[in-house]
């Protein structure tokens, strides 16, 4: 394997606030759009700039040689992109490291913003900006019809905002900062993932099953043309099944499923502001949902919101950990001796209700734990179940308030009257 890398000497090493490691592959319009854009606006912050040319064959490696970065690694064919970013980061030497793709295009404030929201909290592991083209709820479509136009509508868009900042179960790492402790302590992207194909959901994983959250910075937005780099290599030998078979014998749960976010349940909830609140969820899940509970109590100014879980599957307990506040596999009956020391905003029964064997028993305990003003959400699958529940939450003093598909319905726990 033919490298370049030039290190610096030890002797004297210099720590810089962040390592950005460039990988590019062919494409060197992108690459070029790239890194025009990472000199015009993050050259105010003390960077050093480590550029990876896996095996490009357009005159990449020349146009790496030709910039001012004294860190070059140039690989004579494509070793796959996480063996190719891993390079990058073993010798990058800043207090954060950043993978940033060559289909990106960066914009005002973006690594300004992305270390505000790091250095808030030194439980953040992983803090990923909005972009132009995204799965995973990462993308935000502004309204621009060129890269010029794009600039401008960024700078107005790129305030930060810690209200913005969503927690996550997983995070696409078209751009991401980490701290550089943390991926020297993983080792980087998994290899075994190579060339790429749920290696960031991998990566996501393992950082919060570490015990550093993930933070989606919905106050910064870059463009990014969308998987240029990786398209034609995500399609061979059937990479993408044979990744995700890997992901789960490694983590013992579909990403898709333990980071799925209930989206028509979400539309039920009444959310408002204030401090101090808890939320209880009692199910199957991993919790995906109460953490977007969670993220949109906090857009609307709530604070100090803790997440709880009875849950009903010991696998999940692994990713609900790194949530949650506290959390349980345990039976249904256990739910006030495990849970009924505090009082609870919300509650969600992610457990189907005609499930529920002793739906009045639930019912009262659901009550003792539920504060004044406090909303419950469940399910009924159809209405002689869904008017039970209301007949039965109504004699406890709790009124339906909102429903969606005949199917979720939220209650509220009325204040008592003194």
């Amino acid at each position: 394997m033919n490298t370049e890398p030039v290190p610096a000497k030890p002797e004297n090493r210099h720590t810089p606030v962040v390592s950005i490691v460039l990988l590019a592959y062919n494409h060197l319009s992108y690459t070029k759009l790239c890194v025009e854009s990472l000199f015009q606006y993050t050259s105010h912050i003390d960077f050093e700039l480590i550029t990876v040319n896996n095996g490009s064959t357009d005159g990449t490696k020349e146009f790496f040689n030709s910039l001012p970065n004294s860190k070059k690694i140039s690989f004579p064919e494509n070793v796959g992109v996480d063996k190719a970013v891993n390079c990058g980061f073993r010798i990058a030497q800043g207090k954060y490291t950043l993978n940033l793709s060559n289909d990106i295009v960066v914009t005002a404030h973006w690594l300004d913003n992305l270390i505000a929201c790091m250095e808030s909290d030194e439980k953040i592991g992983m803090v990923v900006p909005v972009c132009s083209a995204s799965s995973n709820g990462q993308q935000v479509d502004l309204p621009y019809q060129s890269i010029p136009e794009m600039q401008r509508m960024a700078q107005v868009y790129n305030v930060s905002n810690p209200c913005l900042w969503e927690e996550k179960m997983k995070l696409v790492t078209y751009t991401c900062l980490f701290r550089t402790s943390l991926q020297k302590e993983l080792g980087g992207f998994d290899e075994d993932f190579n060339p790429g194909a749920y290696d960031d959901d991998a990566i996501s994983f393992r950082i919060r099953r570490a015990g550093y959250k993930l933070i989606l910075a919905k106050d910064t937005f870059v463009h990014h043309f969308g998987s240029v780099t990786f398209q034609a290599e995500y399609a061979k030998n059937n990479l993408a099944q044979r990744n995700l078979n890997l992901f789960i014998s490694k983590f013992g749960v579909h990403p898709w499923q333990a980071a799925f976010i209930d989206g028509t349940l979400l539309t039920v909830l009444n959310y408002d502001g204030g401090s101090g609140k808890n939320i209880l969820g009692i199910g199957m899940s991993c919790g995906a949902t109460l953490l977007q509970i969670k993220n949109l109590l906090k857009e609307k100014g709530a604070a100090d919101i803790r997440l709880y879980y009875l849950s009903g599957r010991e696998d999940n307990m692994a990713d609900l950990s790194s949530i949650c506040e506290y959390c349980t596999y345990a039976d249904m009956d256990a739910l006030v001796p495990l849970f009924g020391s505090r009082t609870y905003d919300i509650i969600v029964l992610e457990s189907e209700m005609d499930q529920v064997g002793d739906l009045e028993g639930l019912a009262g305990d659901l009550k003792g734990i539920l504060k004044d003003g406090g909303q419950i959400v469940c399910t009924a699958p159809d209405e002689e179940l869904h008017e039970r529940i209301r007949t039965l939450f109504g004699s406890l003093g709790m009124a339906e308030i909102k429903n969606a598909r005949g199917y979720y319905y939220c209650f509220l726990n009325q204040k008592t009257e003194v």
